[in-house]
């Protein structure tokens, strides 16, 4: 795909056109279904998927993280004004997070991984991940309406991580309390930036600006690999390679794309300049992690050998959220991409198979791999157009001419 041609008038209205569709997809069709075939009001709690003919699937464990991206969306819609009813399914189910994911102690023990529909815990895991998620979830639903309860929350939260999930020897998180698995991956630590900005954002002066400064620390000095430029996904405890030689040198386009945007927002909060981790990010995912067709692989190596032709839905958001980063640094080309990555969006995944779900992952000839739509996706979706929308907003109406 060609992403080089400079920015022109037509190349904006495509991108402000793109932006628009996928935004009134998500205000008509996906918040209203999520918020209702797609949310458990018996219980107060998100459904975690749904099936292939739209209706709920109740047999499987609902996941902390779930949750906690639904809150996030919702209470993000409600502070946008696209979706004002969301601020109350927010809070339910944040709510009920609280109650059925904690141990009787409160926060200081953290939360369970998964309960069943009834509420009973099917995992105690405490998984790094998850509580990347909950903080993030707090930050937008305290944005929105500024209950100091969240706060506190929050702090228990970080507390627990801190004794709980923290390498004290060799830095970073692992994988879950208790530990299992000794190796490391750079998704948890990701999202816990993406969480701790949030918190900067929403409740500036607490020290979560800091704790997001020692992750991007750790990305520079362990994620991040200069020599051939890729963020690599697995580790060893000691960030050395991997003991499998199957993960060893593995990297994920998306997250390349996810780590764009990521610290372009570091930037803005801190105004160090990111230019240097941000450009190679971006270039070598733009150039070895696409399809002929544009769309985005799952796994590259870093030989630049394609791992998995196969596509996900997630990684289109995070480079359409890229894209928004870029234009914000002066790329003309950024424009055009961000308009072929909702376009990839809307014909490949939206809408399939029913109206405001989407196929979440399938093989390059396009076949669906999955039997449901889960609703973890819906937390990338929203975010990618909440930045589109944006960095292109609607076009205002022409004025009549005179006559």
């Amino acid at each position: 795909m060609d992403v080089a041609a400079p920015v022109t008038a037509d190349t904006l209205k495509s991108a402000r056109a793109s932006a628009t569709a996928l935004r009134d997809w998500i205000v008509e069709r996906a918040l209203p279904l999520w918020s209702t075939i797609g949310f458990d009001a018996q219980r107060g709690v998100f459904q975690e998927r749904l099936d292939w003919s739209g209706r709920p699937v109740e047999t499987v464990p609902r996941r902390a993280m779930v949750q906690a991206r639904q809150i996030y969306v919702f209470a993000h819609a409600a502070h946008l004004g696209w979706f004002p009813e969301g601020g109350r399914l927010a809070e339910i189910a944040m709510s009920s997070l609280l109650q059925k994911f904690r141990e009787a102690d409160g926060g200081s023990g953290g939360f369970a991984f998964s309960v069943s529909t009834e509420g009973r815990v099917v995992s105690t895991a405490r998984d790094a991940y998850a509580h990347a998620f909950i903080l993030f979830a707090i930050a937008w639903l305290y944005r929105l309406n500024g209950d100091p309860r969240l706060i506190g929350h929050a702090d228990e939260t970080i507390a627990f991580i801190d004794a709980a999930l923290e390498d004290r020897a060799h830095g970073g998180l692992y994988d879950q309390s208790p530990v299992q698995d000794r190796n490391k991956r750079q998704n948890p630590h990701m999202h816990l930036l993406e969480a701790y900005l949030a918190l900067e954002g929403a409740a500036p002066g607490r020290g979560y600006g800091e704790r997001a400064k020692s992750l991007v620390d750790l990305f520079k000095a362990h994620l991040f690999r200069e020599d051939p430029g890729v963020l690599l996904e697995y580790f060893a405890e000691d960030w050395s390679a991997h003991p499998d030689p199957l993960k060893r040198g593995v990297f994920e386009p998306g997250h390349h794309f996810e780590w764009v945007w990521l610290l372009a927002e570091y930037e803005k909060l801190t105004g160090e300049d990111m230019r240097r981790w941000i450009l190679p990010l971006d270039g070598i995912a733009r150039r070895n992690g696409l399809a002929e067709d544009g769309m985005i692989f799952d796994e590259v190596d870093s030989e630049m050998r394609v791992l998995k032709r196969s596509h996900r839905i997630w990684p289109h958001t995070e480079a359409a959220k890229a894209a928004v980063a870029r234009w914000e640094m002066g790329d003309d080309a950024s424009p055009r991409f961000a308009a072929a990555m909702i376009d990839a969006l809307r014909t490949g995944f939206l809408d399939r198979p029913f109206v405001g779900g989407w196929t979440d992952h399938i093989s390059a000839d396009g076949s669906p791999l999955v039997d449901y739509a889960p609703a973890s996706s819906l937390y990338h979706l929203f975010l990618a157009t909440a930045e589109t929308s944006r960095a292109f907003p609607r076009s205002p109406p022409a004025e009549p001419q005179e006559s």
